[in-house]
Parts: structure tokens; sequence; C-alpha cells
């Protein structure tokens, strides 16, 4: 006996699904939900198809990038931003 993490609706729930959905959103909007619903499925599954594992594993096998270093700024200029304070006497 095949183990579900829960049931699959019958022929009837689907039914009553149905008419429940119909009656919230009504007529004109169903179609609209369902071609909106239709395209992001379309746009996940070429997600997926697009995606190549191997440059994923690639990528996870390099080395990480080194940070970058702020350049260093020379001493006489950190003199003269320190003797410019204007709390200095």
């Amino acid at each position: 006996m095949p183990i579900y993490a829960g049931e699959v609706p019958g022929h009837w729930e689907l039914i009553v699904l149905a008419v429940v959905i119909l009656l919230l959103f009504g007529s004109k909007q169903v179609p609209q939900i369902a071609r909106q619903l239709g395209r992001g499925m379309r746009e996940v599954k070429q997600a997926v198809a697009e995606v190549d594992v191997r440059d994923d594993v690639r990528r996870a096998m390099e080395p990480p990038p080194e940070p970058a270093r702020p350049p260093e700024a020379p001493e006489d200029e950190a003199r003269a931003a320190a003797s410019d304070d204007p709390r200095e006497p």
C-alpha cells in the first residue's frame, strides 16, 4: 500500500472545487486566472530547462574570489587631512 502525503482528490471533490472557484471569481475572471497560471508554469519550465547543472557544479568547485581591497591613501594626504581639523587649535 503506497503512502501519500495527502489523498488525491476524487472527481466529486474536483467538481465541487470548480463550482466554488466559479462562484468566488465569476465566469469572466476564471479563464484569465487559468491563463496566468499556465503562463507562470510555462516560464518555470523554461527556466528549469535553461539551467545547466554542469555550470553550477563548476562554479561551486572554483575557489572564491579574493575580496577587493580599498586603495590606500598616501601618508602625506592623511596628515594634511588631520591638520585641517577645525576642532584643533
